[in-house]
């Protein structure tokens, strides 16, 4: 947990100082609801990856020639742009703009 120290690290959730990492991924997160908010989108992650189609378009994907032609044409598909999402949301959460 040294790495924690650094400055540069802020919480995955609220993007403040950590104290802790998720003992699966490794990513920081500073307290219990952070880390309940992560684990949640964690397993929304594993779910979608569970699917055969989504895995063989990211196989497909890692493969392919044209990465930019295939990006196009999978992001018309429903289950990719899902998993693009869920992606973005973990590793960009959306900010709050009531609090």
């Amino acid at each position: 947990m040294a790495s924690l120290s650094c400055s540069t690290v802020v919480c995955v959730i609220c993007l403040e100082k950590p104290k802790y990492r998720c003992p699966a991924c490794r990513v920081p997160y500073c307290s219990v609801t952070c880390f309940r908010h992560h684990k949640g989108e964690s397993t929304v992650l594993r779910r979608l990856l569970l699917n055969p189609h989504l895995r063989q378009l990211l196989v497909s994907l890692d493969q392919g020639d044209d990465k930019a032609k295939l990006m196009r044409t999978y992001m018309q598909e429903p289950l990719f742009v899902e998993f693009a999402d869920c992606c973005l949301r973990i590793v960009e959460p959306p900010r709050n703009e009531d609090a």
